[in-house]
């Protein structure tokens, strides 16, 4: 490019001085600085991207020291690895680890040890245990003999039944009828008064009244002592049959017990005792 006309020197501004060398260092300084401070937080963002793709820096944290004891405070355990991003589960856990040892994990988990002999004579001697101890326990709880039924074949007679029912109460059953020890107990003979003779001049009204009165009374308690009587000769009768029949149970269940007894002395002769 050739240099303009001098005749247009004059026309022209005339160029900006130079900037002294003082001002050229200042900013060479800035531009270093700016350079540096990048740098800076260039590591600063590289050391954290670092931190975080690891684990979070527990030893930064400090404990409290008074140069004599540490002053520790109470912490939640859960609540502390969720601070500081720790995995608290097994299952967490299993993502840090490598193919090898999972597959060997779930190779373990699925084929459980086999119970070994010694294992199984245990768990069968725990469940004679177990039935030896509801045996005893079956033993040991009371029947009611109210619920166990002794099939008898008695048939009362109807006007027996009446006869030993209370008029107007319900019909006597002598299969679950019982009586009270007083009422079983045995009564004294009461022998009757000596009859007294009245001559017909002195039995006015007061007497008839009385005479009336014993009357009553007397037909009142033999009715209640036949009653009584009655209820008890049914009720004897059903007891006699019942008896007979548990006799005939009893001689069956000798039967069977001797038979078991056989068996059991064969057993153990053959193999020893049980």
């Amino acid at each position: 490019m050739s240099p303009p006309p001098p005749a247009l020197h004059c026309l022209m501004p005339p160029p900006p001085p130079p900037p002294p060398p003082q001002k050229l260092l200042e900013s060479e300084e800035k531009d270093q600085d700016k350079d540096k401070s990048l740098d800076g937080d260039e590591a600063a963002s590289s050391n954290t991207a670092a931190s975080a793709s690891l684990m979070p820096t527990i030893w930064d944290k400090t404990i409290p020291y008074d140069g004599e004891t540490f002053h520790l405070e109470y912490m939640d355990l859960d609540e502390f690895l969720l601070e500081n991003s720790i995995p608290s589960s097994p299952t967490q856990l299993n993502g840090l680890m490598s193919v090898d040892e999972l597959e060997e994990e779930k190779e373990s988990q699925s084929c459980p040890p086999s119970p070994t002999p010694s294992g199984v004579m245990y768990s069968v001697l725990d469940d004679e245990d177990s039935d030896d101890s509801d045996c005893g326990q079956d033993n040991l709880n009371p029947v009611s003999t109210e619920a166990v039924e002794v099939p008898v074949n008695f048939e009362p007679d109807p006007t027996d039944l009446v006869l030993s029912s209370v008029p107007g109460g319900e019909l006597f059953n002598p299969r679950k009828h019982k009586f009270s020890e007083e009422e079983l107990k045995p009564q004294p003979m009461i022998k009757k008064a000596k009859k007294v003779y009245v001559p017909n001049e002195l039995k006015d009204e007061k007497y008839w009244t009385r005479r009336k009165k014993n009357n009553v009374a007397a037909k009142r308690s033999r009715d209640a002592r036949r009653l009584k009587e009655n209820q008890i000769t049914v009720r004897a009768a059903f007891l006699e049959k019942e008896n007979a029949a548990l006799r005939l149970e009893v001689a069956e269940l000798r039967k069977v017990v001797s038979r078991c007894k056989s068996v059991i002395s064969k057993y153990e002769a053959k193999h020893g005792a049980l």
